[in-house]
C-alpha cells in the first residue's frame, strides 16, 4: 500500500500542471518544453508534457516517422497512448490523419497561444528498474508547417534522483530528479538520446594533446555489467586515434559513445552526430569474458564511423526536412556497407579485435553470402530498396535479407583491393575515406552525395572503370558478382573445414538472436540453421534439407534414431560422410512427426580463410594500427 501511495504521487507530480508553469518559465519564447517522466521504471512508462506555442486556426502535428539510421517508416505510433490536447485546461478536439497515421489535425481556438501535448509511451525494450535508453522521437509531437531545424525545443527529463545520465545535449541545470538540457533545434533533439541509470560509468577516451572530448559512458543492469577493464578503455581509446589517422577529421563538437548493457532491453545501435545509441548483443555480459566481447566489439566502431559517413555525407536520397519525408535508400550499400568495412577495420587497427578474428568474421560473413541463394534472383540493390528489419527469418536464405551490410562489406574490400592492385599498393580505401569525409574538418552540418560523387572521388583515387564495377556488383545477381574477389586479391581464400573459428563458436555458444546469433548453424552443410532448441529457424533453398521436405517452424526430435541435440546431429553429419547413407531426421510439425531422409555425405563446413601461396598478403597492411598524428588538438 505505500508503494502504491508513492507510485500515485509521483504520477501526479509527472503529470501535473505545476509542471508546464516550470516548463514555461524555462523556455525561451517559441519554444517548445517537453519535459519527459520516468515515475516508476518498473512500470516502464514514459509520461510526456509538450507545452507548445501555437497560434489560433488550423494546426497538423506529425510523430516521427522517418528516423535517419532505421531507413524505413517504423516510427513507434502504436504505442502512444493517453493523447490529450488542451489550452488552459479546457480540452482541443483531434483527429488523426485517415491516411497517414503518424499525423494529428487539430483547431487551435481564437485567443489561444500554447497548447499542453501530453500521452504516455510504454518503453518495454528500453527501460528496466535500474536504467533508461531514451530516444526523443518516441517521445515528442512536432508541427508540420515548418522544417524540424526551425523548431526549437527545451527538453527536460525526470528520473530516479540518484540516477547519473550521459547525452550529447548540453546540460543546463539539474535540480534533484529533474534534469533540464539546453534548447536545441527538433531534429538535433531527435539526434541525441540519453542513457540514465542507477549503475553508470563514464570514461574520457580522449587521445592525448586533443581538445575535442570523446567519452565512454555505460549503464548497465548492475555494478558487474559496466565493470570495463583497463586494457578495454584503452581499445576504445585507440579506436578514436585510429579513426584520426582514417578520416584526418572530426564532425562533432565533443562525442559520446552511449552503451547499454543489459539483458533486459533490445540490442543493436544507432548512429547520431554526436553520439552513438549502443545496446550490446551480449547484454550485461559484454565486457566479462573474450566471447561476449568478441561479439559486441565491432559495435561502437560501426556506429562511431558512423558520424562520418551517414551522418556528416548521407547519400542525397536519405536527407529530409522532416521526418514524414519518405526516404530514398538506393545507397544503403555505400552508407551501410562501407561503414560495415570501415568500422570493422577500425576495429582492429584499434585492437578490440585481432586480425585472425577479423577475418574470422569474414570468412563467416562471406560464407554466409556465398550460400545465400536468394542471390540468384534478386540484386543487392533490390535489399536496399525494400529494407524490412522487421522480417522473420523463416526463408530468409532464398528472401534475402538486408544484405547491404555484408554483402556491402565484401563490395567494399573488393574496392579497396582493386585500388592497391592498380596503384601497385600505393594508394587504398584510406585515401578515399580521407578525401571523400574529410573536407570541412570541424563541422557537422550534413553534406549529401549521390552515386557520381562516389565514381568521382573513387576516380581521383585511382582511376578505373568503377561505373560498370558498381554497377555489375550491385545490380548483378548469381554468379554476375564477383562476391569473393576482394579475398582472392587480398592473398586469401575461403575454405571450409570440420572445426568452427573462435568466431562461430562464440556465435553459437554466447550469442543473443536468431541467424547472426545464438543457434546451430548448418547452413554451409545440410542447408539448415536450428535454435537452441532444435527449432528450425532457416533452410536453404533446393539444399539437402530443403529437397527432404524440412521447413522453418519444425522441431527436430531424433537423428538417426537418437534424441536430438546438436553434437547428435554434427555426429550423424561425419557419419554420412563414411556411409554415404542419408541422414534420418524426425521432425514435428503441427502436432504430428515425419521422417525425413537428408542426402547429404559432405561432412561438417566451417569457414576460415587460409593464405593463397605465392600471393601478396595485403590483408596485413589494412589491419595493422596506422601511425596516429602528432600535434594534433582534434
Amino acid at each position: 500500500m505505500k508503494r502504491l501511495t508513492v507510485l500515485l504521487g509521483a504520477i501526479a507530480l509527472a503529470m501535473s500542471v505545476p509542471c508546464m508553469a516550470q516548463a514555461a518559465e524555462e523556455k525561451p519564447a517559441g519554444t517548445v518544453a517537453l519535459t519527459v517522466s520516468l515515475p516508476d521504471p518498473g512500470q516502464k512508462i514514459l509520461y510526456v508534457d509538450e507545452v507548445m506555442p501555437v497560434e489560433p486556426g488550423a494546426l497538423t502535428l506529425y510523430y516521427p516517422k522517418w528516423i535517419p539510421g532505421d531507413h524505413s517508416p517504423d516510427g513507434p505510433i502504436e504505442n502512444i497512448m493517453g493523447l490529450t490536447f488542451t489550452a488552459g485546461g479546457k480540452a482541443i478536439a483531434w483527429q488523426r490523419d485517415e491516411l497517414d497515421r503518424f499525423a494529428f489535425h487539430l483547431t487551435v481556438p481564437v485567443g489561444v497561444r500554447e497548447i499542453d501535448i501530453r500521452f504516455q509511451f510504454p518503453s518495454r525494450d528500453r527501460v528496466t528498474r535500474n536504467l533508461l535508453d531514451l530516444t526523443w522521437n518516441h517521445v515528442a509531437l512536432y508541427r508540420a508547417d515548418r522544417p524540424t531545424r526551425m523548431q526549437t525545443y527545451l527538453p527536460a527529463l525526470v528520473v530516479p534522483a540518484d540516477w547519473k545520465y550521459a547525452s550529447a545535449l548540453e546540460t543546463a541545470k539539474r535540480d534533484g530528479a529533474r534534469i533540464v538540457f539546453k534548447p536545441v533545434p527538433f531534429d538535433t533533439l531527435v539526434d541525441s538520446p540519453v542513457i540514465a541509470g542507477q549503475h553508470f560509468r563514464e570514461i574520457d577516451v580522449t587521445p592525448p594533446g586533443s581538445s575535442v572530448r570523446r567519452w565512454l559512458d555505460l549503464v548497465g543492469d548492475d555494478a558487474a555489467a559496466i565493470a570495463i577493464s583497463d586494457e578495454q578503455v584503452a581499445a576504445f581509446r585507440r579506436l578514436i586515434e585510429q579513426a584520426q589517422a582514417l578520416f584526418h577529421s572530426h564532425h562533432y563538437g565533443s562525442y559520446h559513445l552511449l552503451l547499454t548493457l543489459s539483458d533486459h532491453t533490445s540490442v543493436g545501435g544507432l548512429e547520431h552526430h554526436q553520439s552513438s545509441d549502443d545496446r550490446a548483443r551480449s547484454g550485461s555480459k559484454m565486457l566479462a569474458d573474450a566471447g561476449h566481447f568478441m561479439l559486441d566489439a565491432s559495435l561502437l566502431p560501426h556506429e562511431y564511423t558512423h558520424s562520418w559517413n551517414g551522418k556528416f555525407m548521407r547519400p542525397a536520397g536519405l536527407w529530409q526536412p522532416d521526418f514524414e519525408q519518405p526516404e530514398k535508400p538506393k545507397l544503403l550499400w555505400v552508407y551501410e556497407g562501407l561503414t560495415v568495412y570501415l568500422g570493422d577495420v577500425l576495429t582492429a587497427r584499434s585492437g578490440l579485435w585481432s586480425a585472425d578474428t577479423w577475418r574470422e568474421v569474414l570468412a563467416y560473413r562471406a560464407a554466409e553470402m556465398a550460400h545465400r541463394t536468394g542471390r540468384a534472383w534478386r540484386p543487392l540493390i533490390d535489399t536496399t530498396v525494400a529494407v524490412d528489419y522487421g522480417a522473420p527469418a523463416a526463408w530468409s536464405n532464398w528472401r534475402r535479407e538486408n544484405d547491404f551490410y555484408r554483402e556491402g562489406q565484401l563490395l567494399w574490400l573488393a574496392v579497396d583491393m582493386k585500388i592497391r592492385e592498380l596503384s601497385r599498393d600505393g594508394r587504398c580505401i584510406d585515401d578515399f575515406a580521407r578525401a571523400f569525409f574529410g573536407v570541412d574538418d570541424g563541422s557537422f552540418v550534413t553534406h549529401t552525395y549521390d552515386f557520381d560523387d562516389v565514381v568521382a572521388a573513387l576516380t581521383k583515387v585511382q582511376p578505373y572503370d568503377w561505373v560498370a564495377f558498381l554497377r555489375n556488383w550491385v545490380n548483378g545477381t548469381g554468379e554476375q558478382v564477383p562476391l569473393l574477389s576482394g579475398i582472392e586479391a587480398a592473398g586469401w581464400r575461403l575454405v571450409y573445414t570440420d572445426k568452427p573459428s573462435g568466431y562461430e563458436s562464440a556465435l553459437e555458444n554466447v550469442g543473443k538472436g536468431e541467424l547472426e546469433g545464438r543457434g546451430i548453424n548448418e547452413m554451409f552443410s545440410l542447408g539448415l540453421f536450428l535454435d537452441g532448441d532444435g527449432k528450425v529457424v532457416d533452410v536453404a533453398w533446393d539444399g539437402p534439407a530443403f529437397k527432404a521436405g524440412l521447413a522453418p517452424g519444425m522441431k527436430l526430435v531424433s537423428v538417426d534414431g537418437h534424441a536430438y541435440t546438436a553434437q547428435a546431429l554434427r555426429d550423424a553429419i561425419t557419419g554420412a560422410q563414411q556411409s554415404r547413407q542419408p541422414l534420418q531426421i524426425r521432425a514435428q510439425q503441427d502436432g504430428a512427426e515425419e521422417l525425413h531422409a537428408v542426402r547429404y555425405d559432405g561432412g561438417l563446413k566451417y569457414p576460415h580463410l587460409v593464405r593463397r601461396q605465392g600471393a601478396t598478403d595485403r590483408l596485413e597492411s589494412l589491419l595493422a594500427a596506422k601511425p596516429v598524428r602528432e600535434g594534433r588538438s582534434d
